[in-house]
């Protein structure tokens, strides 16, 4: 039995802001209006309780306390068989977690009730040591650390990820671009459709920065697209609407003369 989960899962919920109750029955209680409303399962599984009665308040534990059970059960039961790193000049215990391409993930335990440390280093020429390292301090870092080290080990290509940052103005662009008066093909609209749907399906905080935005959910981190979605990204910056919509204009008419229809909207240069 992985007896790290519990106590790991329950020191991220309370970083969230999110109080845990004693272990009862081997599952984990999750509190909701100071109720039992959410139980974990020793191996991550998560159910409403059914002696609660739901609502609001359970439903957005529930959602977070689902996102997060199924992250801390991988890395703390990843830990728990993982080797330990040998390297040349490295004295903290740290556990090998994934080793590609000269690049290693390595994750270390920490004392008390500080959870656990990540970190991604590059091997020497001659693998007898570690350098460069990059370090992530804290289990609510393990999704980036596990990105740093795909980016590194060249498993995925980092110029096609974004930022927190990024990825919010990304978004503000295309629901404007949505709910605006842009003349959109179909074939266009559907790629902004999936692409805004593919940031809010992210897994997120409670409270996401995406929030504001009418209609629209939470997202998380970084997100990778498509080639076709990163294309119609590209050019949806409010500085260049007018070449856009001209774009876009262009593809209407192509579309509507191929139909055998005349175009209905027009735009002035």
């Amino acid at each position: 039995m992985n007896d790290k989960f519990f106590p790991e899962l329950a020191r991220r919920l309370k970083r969230e802001g999110i109080a845990t109750g004693p272990v009862e029955k081997g599952c984990l209680p999750v509190l909701a209006d100071g109720r039992a409303a959410v139980l974990v399962m020793p191996r991550g599984g998560v159910v409403f309780n059914a002696d609660v009665e739901r609502g609001p308040e359970a439903d957005n534990v529930y959602n977070l306390t689902f996102g997060l059970s199924r992250e801390v059960y991988e890395y703390t039961e990843a830990m728990t068989s993982a080797p330990p790193l040998v390297a040349s000049g490295l004295h903290e215990d740290f556990r090998l977690l994934a080793d590609f391409n000269g690049v290693v993930l390595a994750g270390q335990e920490l004392e008390g009730d500080w959870g656990y440390k990540f970190a991604t280093w590059r091997r020497s020429p001659d693998h007898t040591a570690v350098e460069s390292g990059d370090y992530f301090d804290g289990g609510h870092y393990y999704q980036a650390a596990k990105l740093d080290f795909a980016c590194r080990a060249g498993l995925v290509d980092k110029h096609r990820q974004f930022t927190d940052e990024q990825l919010t103005e990304l978004y503000r662009c295309v629901c404007e671009t949505l709910e605006g008066e842009y003349p959109l093909t179909r074939e266009r609209r559907e790629i902004l459709e999936r692409a805004a749907e593919q940031m809010e399906s992210s897994e997120g905080p409670p409270q996401s920065r995406f929030s504001g935005f009418v209609g629209r959910g939470g997202a998380r981190e970084r997100t990778q697209f498509s080639p076709q979605a990163e294309t119609e990204l590209s050019g949806l910056c409010p500085d260049e609407d007018e070449r856009v919509s001209q774009s876009n204009q262009r593809e209407l008419e192509a579309a509507e003369q191929e139909a055998g229809t005349e175009p209905e909207m027009g735009l002035s240069p």
